[in-house]
């Protein structure tokens, strides 16, 4: 496993620079499958070189404009994003899911999402509004096997060692639903933890507009 560098598209992602993206949320009510998933592989990966993501920053990346930054797009375009975000997803309604079992990745590791095939129908609804907006030269960003990351590499580290140390995590799945999208402004910044000696990256974002899965 090699350390997480954030990427911009398909370019490195400057420390601090805010870029509007869409993310799928996961419900996460209190005592849920997944919430109970999630403490299991922060307990799992601790002292190890990766970097857990906190409950509520949990999400499932559906798409980026990477034609500009995020301050290179106005309150009027926002607005229409949103509105276009709306038409496009309406009526699919919200997404029963799977999450797990927990991948030692590239990078990190991730939760497999299982059935995604609707969720995959939602990703190519959202490019389709945000094409509509800004032209088809807008998303730069690779649409691939659809995931939700569990935690990010701060550090190349043996793969095989952090399998084995994420499959023992019980429960390895978790039912879950996905009942609202949000279009953010993102960035990420290169901090040092409490306790920690070397900087990681960290995410961070503000929500510009809550699209609910509505029948």
């Amino acid at each position: 496993m090699k350390a997480f560098h954030p990427t911009f598209g398909t370019k490195p992602w400057p420390d601090g620079l805010r870029v509007l993206q869409v993310y799928a949320l996961p419900d996460l009510p209190e005592g849920s499958a997944l919430r109970t998933l999630f403490v299991g592989l922060r307990k799992a990966l601790a002292g190890l070189p990766v970097e857990p993501l906190s409950d509520d920053r949990a999400h499932i990346t559906l798409d980026m404009i990477t034609d500009a930054p995020a301050a290179a797009i106005g309150t009027a375009e926002r607005a229409e994003l949103a509105d276009r975000l709306r038409a496009e997803v309406a009526g699919l309604g919200p997404i029963a899911l799977q999450a797990g079992s927990p991948i030692a990745y590239r990078t990190g590791v991730r939760l497999d999402l299982h059935p995604d095939d609707r969720l995959a129908v939602l990703q190519h609804r959202v490019r389709a509004a945000v094409h509509r907006v800004r032209g088809a030269e807008s998303t730069g960003y690779p649409l691939g096997v659809l995931h939700m990351t569990a935690g990010y590499a701060i550090a190349d580290t043996d793969s095989d060692e952090l399998a084995q140390i994420v499959h023992r995590v019980r429960p390895g799945h978790a039912p879950f639903t996905v009942g609202r999208i949000v279009l953010v402004e993102v960035s990420w910044r290169r901090v040092v933890p409490s306790g920690g000696d070397e900087p990681v990256w960290r995410i961070d974002w503000d929500t510009i507009e809550t699209v609910p899965l509505d029948r």
